[in-house]
């Protein structure tokens, strides 16, 4: 039976699909094409690293099949939240990085689990919920 919660995916499994990743397309393909969105952060991400218009065009084709959630005041305010409590340098390196603030931010605002090969990037979030994924 196919997962009914609605789910965000994040930039990592978006770029594994590209590299015609296995464990993506089975993840992906469990889910309810209905129930699967992106957000603005990761559309910019992936678009970042399209560095021709032929890639940026084929990308933006893959990108349309999903629904895609837009910013708004509750996303900006939860991300501002989450960067007060988790912005916080470790050997350096800040413990919770712009682009996956905003992505846990939407997760959150919109209580939609978060579809990530990135676990460690948000599972010291509270009130995250990470899609589980089986290999």
């Amino acid at each position: 039976m196919a997962h009914r919660k609605k789910c965000l995916v994040d930039t990592s499994v978006i770029i594994a699909l590209f590299r015609k990743n296995e464990d993506a397309k089975k993840v992906l393909d469990s889910l309810n094409q209905e129930d699967v969105y992106i957000c603005d952060i990761t559309i910019m991400e992936i678009l970042a690293g399209c560095f021709t218009v032929e890639r940026r065009e084929q990308a933006m084709n893959y990108l349309d099949v999903f629904g895609q959630l837009r910013n708004n005041e509750s996303v900006s305010d939860k991300a501002v939240q989450l960067m007060k409590r988790y912005c916080i340098q470790r050997t350096g390196q800040p413990l919770l990085m712009l682009p996956d603030c905003l992505i846990a931010a939407y997760s959150l605002v919109y209580k939609m689990e978060l579809l990530t090969f990135n676990k460690k990037d948000f599972d010291f979030i509270q009130g995250i919920d990470i899609h589980p994924i089986s290999k």
